[in-house]
């Protein structure tokens, strides 16, 4: 096992803050006159219409919004179609999004330099509330040498039971088709407050996960709040369709409209590559039963490094 990942390993199990791995600079706003974007407005317009008047001799910002355009129509980014979840890597920020409408932001933890969030357009399969953390086989073997109690042994496997010390935090939302990436708390609330915050092994670390799992399920947070109390594991469905973009957009408007520019913390803007990244087909209905059964499925992408 490699450094990085037994030093991001030993972070979540002992509690001690992890190495910073990554750069994300606060955001900042163009200036004006740039166009402001309304709720509900069209965002490749927007965007588009911004670039134009930025001056020509703002090379960098030019260069951000056509690479954010770019990942736009790679990841088929369309905040106006039903509900969406943008998970804004380069910003370390997820924005929720009802026909256009912003329903909230969020600060997130993201991967570091070394252990990229991948750019992903995918659908939430499901909100498991108080979820037990699967441990990977990739680092068992350092679970059990620190010798740190509160882990099960269930059919060969190390399992650590849902709790205060639990890695994924209260709440860890499904992603279809993912590769082992999700969206989760944490045990770590500090981390957020940093400027910087590319530090996972590539999940999605998520401030306000209480609040999204309300919004996606159709609950108050109140009632998400009540059934968390239970301490029971639960695996509830998403009201209705829930897209998800992770996406790594150094152009974007910020929570009063105006364009912001964010840090390029994996260099993804430089050079004309255009940056790697995935989108799955939409998943076939299920009935209910079947589809909740599935989503409660033991499955190895339970890694919240």
């Amino acid at each position: 096992m490699s450094q990085t990942r037994r030093t991001l390993a030993r972070s979540l199990l002992l509690g001690s803050a992890p190495v910073l791995l990554g750069s994300l600079p606060r955001s900042v706003s163009a200036a004006p006159p740039l166009p402001v974007a309304p709720a509900g407005t069209d965002m490749r317009g927007y965007l588009q219409r911004a670039r134009a008047a930025l001056p020509a001799a703002n090379a960098r910002a030019r260069q951000a919004v056509d690479r954010s355009l770019e990942r736009m129509d790679d990841l088929a980014i369309d905040p106006a179609a039903g509900r969406m979840i943008l998970v804004n890597i380069a910003a370390a920020e997820l924005i929720a999004y009802d026909q256009g409408r912003e329903v909230m932001r969020s600060r997130v933890v993201v991967g570091a330099e070394k252990t990229r969030t991948p750019q992903l357009g995918t659908f939430v399969t499901s909100a498991r509330l108080n979820p037990p953390w699967y441990v990977p086989t990739s680092i068992e073997r350092e679970v059990r040498a620190a010798g740190i109690s509160g882990f099960n042994v269930v059919n060969g496997r190390l399992i650590q039971p849902p709790g205060p010390n639990n890695p994924l935090g209260p709440i860890r939302i499904g992603l279809y088709d993912s590769d082992g990436i999700f969206l989760h708390g944490t045990t770590s609330p500090a981390l957020f407050q940093r400027p910087a915050r590319a530090l996972s092994h590539g999940c999605v670390r998520v401030e306000r996960i209480r609040e999204v799992a309300a919004w996606l399920l159709d609950q108050t947070p109140a009632a998400v709040a009540t059934r968390l109390a239970t301490g029971r594991t639960l695996e509830l469905l998403p009201a209705q369709e829930v897209q998800v973009a992770l996406a790594y957009l150094t152009a974007w408007p910020d929570a009063g409209g105006r364009l912001a520019m964010y840090g390029d913390p994996y260099g993804l803007d430089a050079g004309g590559r255009r940056a790697p990244y995935r989108r799955v087909s939409r998943p076939v209905p299920k009935p209910p039963a079947e589809a909740a059964a599935e989503a409660a499925e033991e499955k190895p992408e339970d890694n919240p490094l």
